[in-house]
């Protein structure tokens, strides 16, 4: 799936499910509150109308005058045709009763409550105790929409309580304001959905758009091609990443351009470093002067010395251009340290150097890389080691990583070298020899970051501690 229709899809869910929780909430409130009004609307005019009866007092009892109940008679039969936000109103739907002190009906807007007891109705109950008196009550119990909300308010004469008025209003008319609100609300709510939507699509045409041309630019890079870099507007992360693209593509096309130039000088060289070395051989055979024939002789000796440092760094630009190990298997130590063994043995002679390795260690690695770093390990151990001591090759692992340690006895390392010698061309002369092409540890520390791993150099008593860890 393109990263547009992602990216549209993600923000369309994420809108979504706002948006419906959002209209869930809103329209869960919507009916309570066109109730809370009512019910708000009701005391009002319940407080009013009890003040207008209460005016007609005699004899401080409470009387329903024939004025004021041919009033409230044509009231009921009103038809006020009011036009509420869109809605008309042609009928009044308040259903008004008046109790005495004692809870019985003195009069009833239908005509047909008045003389019974009403006492046991929240609505009075709670107003003859002097309190907030409400009910909701259904005409027909199995019928959800005949609930008809009554709110009282009691009638006082010289500060005694004696009756009450109740406004009762049917749910069936406030039901068409609510439907008429939850409409709005989901109308309102599916355009706003819509915009969202609209927005989403500009919004993912605007990233996939930006991210496209760095697309472009990185699969024209990877084809070999030198496209301008992509310019953008807004300095945000597409814009970093863009930067870092173009900085990439020119440390990669300057790191290519220096191996390039490294394997044709060091091919170039072959031929003719052969030629001088077997040149330099036939010499020494031949020529009986001792002079000329050290000069053959060191002629023999550089060929060779340069004949393996092209060969170290063939092998150093083979290892800098792996992106990732071949597949890692099981090597025994031991067969890679006999192959060395084998191939140094008139060198070892020479120094009476003993290598000896602890137990028979099994390691999971990559086998080429690991004989290459673990021979040049040697190589450098043999170069420092001292006359008559031993070189020490052991295997660990722990915490699922694996490692090598070759130590042996010698000079240390100075202080001010620890932390170099692993850079490329930097070597230390052992005591009476000559440098060495200081490419030896610089490859053993790619094998270890190939691998995942590390390599630390340590000076202890007697000498120096090489640990290369594989990962």
């Amino acid at each position: 799936m393109k990263l547009s229709r992602q990216l549209l899809l993600i923000f369309f869910l994420v809108m979504g499910l706002v948006s419906w929780f959002t209209m869930d909430l809103v329209l869960g409130e919507a009916k309570p509150l066109v109730r809370q009004s009512a019910e708000e609307t009701l005391v009002d005019a319940a407080n009013l109308l009890a003040e207008i009866i209460a005016s007609d007092v005699s004899g401080e009892q409470l009387v329903i005058t024939p004025a004021l109940r041919s009033a409230l008679k044509r009231y009921a039969g009103r038809a006020p045709g009011a036009n509420i936000w869109g809605l008309t109103k042609n009928r009044t739907d308040t259903h008004v009763y008046v109790t005495g002190p004692d809870g019985v009906v003195l009069f009833d807007s239908r005509g047909d409550s008045e003389g019974e007891d009403f006492s046991r109705w929240n609505d009075v109950h709670l107003t003859l105790q002097g309190r907030y008196g409400a009910r909701t009550t259904r005409t027909d119990p199995e019928d959800p929409t005949s609930s008809v909300l009554y709110v009282a308010a009691p009638v006082r004469h010289q500060g005694t309580l004696i009756g009450v008025v109740t406004l009762g209003k049917p749910s069936a008319s406030i039901q068409p304001f609510v439907a008429q609100a939850e409409a709005r609300l989901i109308r309102y709510g599916w355009l706003a959905l819509a915009a969202c939507l609209l927005l989403g699509i500009g919004l993912a045409w605007w990233i996939s758009r930006r991210v496209g041309r760095l697309r472009a630019y990185a699969l024209a890079v990877s084809e070999g091609r030198r496209p301008p870099p992509p310019r953008f507007r807004v300095h945000d992360e597409i814009h970093d990443l863009a930067a870092a693209v173009t900085a990439m593509r020119r440390r990669l096309e300057g790191r290519a351009r220096l191996e390039n130039h490294t394997t044709m000088l060091t091919h170039e060289m072959k031929s003719p470093l052969a030629a001088m070395r077997g040149a330099g051989e036939i010499l020494v055979e031949e020529v009986d002067d001792p002079g000329l024939s050290r000069l053959a002789g060191n002629v023999v000796h550089e060929s060779q010395r340069l004949s393996d440092l092209l060969d170290r760094m063939l092998a150093l630009a083979r290892l800098e251009k792996l992106e990732s190990l071949p597949a890692r298997r099981r090597q025994p130590l031991a067969p890679l340290l006999e192959e060395w063994r084998l191939s140094r043995q008139v060198l070892l002679d020479d120094k009476r150097l003993a290598v000896a390795l602890d137990g028979d260690p099994v390691l999971s690695v990559e086998p080429d890389t690991t004989r290459l770093a673990l021979f040049n390990l040697l190589d450098n151990a043999l170069r420092f080691a001292d006359a008559g001591s031993s070189i020490e090759v052991s295997g660990w692992w722990r915490e699922d990583q694996y490692g090598i340690t070759v130590c042996n006895r010698g000079p240390l390392i100075p202080d001010y070298a620890l932390t170099r010698v692993t850079e490329r061309f930097y070597s230390l002369a052992p005591p009476g020899q000559e440098k060495s092409s200081g490419l030896g540890l610089t490859m053993v520390r790619e094998v270890g970051e190939l691998h995942g791993g590390w390599l630390r150099l340590e000076n202890r008593d007697d000498g120096v501690c090489v640990r290369l860890c594989l990962g």
